[in-house]
This record gives structure tokens, sequence and C-alpha cells, in this order.
């Protein structure tokens, strides 16, 4: 006699939900406070760019005339404005997933188009894919530095 199959630890199920007027309402609002966000995001991400830049200009005046601020920086303040604009880079992946998918999700209702709405949640999937493995990331990079910062602690007494 053959067991019947569980279908919880397939990746494809049996029968695809239907969205109902409901689902498509909370849809909708998801996109667009999405899409709020990520305008947000994109104007953080200019004026971090921008602050990355003049960062480079003022720190690089700055530290010329040691009379006004003594900066004894381990490195160069070009290098700091590099990491500066490259965080903000980063910082730019997250946002542009995130409003590919309110637009393709706003796109998608309007239109009731079926190949806007797998794109718009292929982008969703990326959007947590990129915040999933960036935490995991963050977590190991808070871990080694945790480590060696004891060790450096423990090794001085």
């Amino acid at each position: 006699m053959e067991e019947p199959k569980n279908n919880s630890t397939t990746d494809t199920p049996n029968e695809l939900p239907q969205l109902t007027a409901e689902s498509i309402t909370y849809l909708l609002k998801a996109a667009r406070w999405g899409k709020f966000l990520a305008i947000l995001g994109f104007i953080v991400s200019g004026l971090l760019i921008a602050g990355g830049i003049a960062m480079s200009f003022i720190l690089s005046k700055v530290s010329e005339s040691d009379e006004l601020v003594p900066l004894n920086l381990p490195f160069s303040t070009v290098f700091l404005s590099i990491i500066y604009v490259i965080v903000a880079g980063i910082y730019l992946i997250p946002v542009i997933f995130l409003n590919t998918f309110s637009n393709n999700a706003i796109k998608a209702v309007n239109l009731s188009s079926t190949e806007k709405m797998t794109t718009s949640l292929r982008n969703l999937k990326n959007l947590f894919v990129f915040i999933g493995v960036s935490t995991i990331v963050l977590l190991a990079l808070y871990t080694v530095t945790l480590i060696i910062v004891g060790s450096a602690a423990i090794l001085n007494f």
C-alpha cells in the first residue's frame, strides 16, 4: 500500500494559491510602501555618495593643516572616502531590488500581468536573499572581531 506524499518538504506545491481581492489590496499597499522606502533609500544613497566625495576633499584640506584638527589616521583620507562610497553602493543594491519589486507589483495589479507579478516576486526574493547573506556576513565579521579584540585584551593582562 502506497503512503500519501507529504508536499511540505517539496519546493512546488500541488495547488497554487489564488490571489483574492483582499490579498491584492495588501500586495498593492506593500508595493506602495516599498516604493516610498525605495525613494528614501535612493535619497540616502545619494547623500552617502555625495558625503563620501565631499569627505575626500574636506579631509584632505584638514589633514594638510595640522593647526585645525590633528588627524593621525593610519591610512589615507582618500581611502576612507572610497570605503564610504563603497558602503553607499552596497546600500544601494537592496534599494534597487525593493524599487523593482514595487514597480512591478503595482504594474502587475494594474495590468493583471502574471509576468510582472513573477518579476516582482523574483526581486522580492532577491531582496531577502541579499539581506540574509549580508546578515550572515556581518555576524561572521562581528564574531571574528570579538575574538580578535577579546584575545588582544586577554593577552594584555
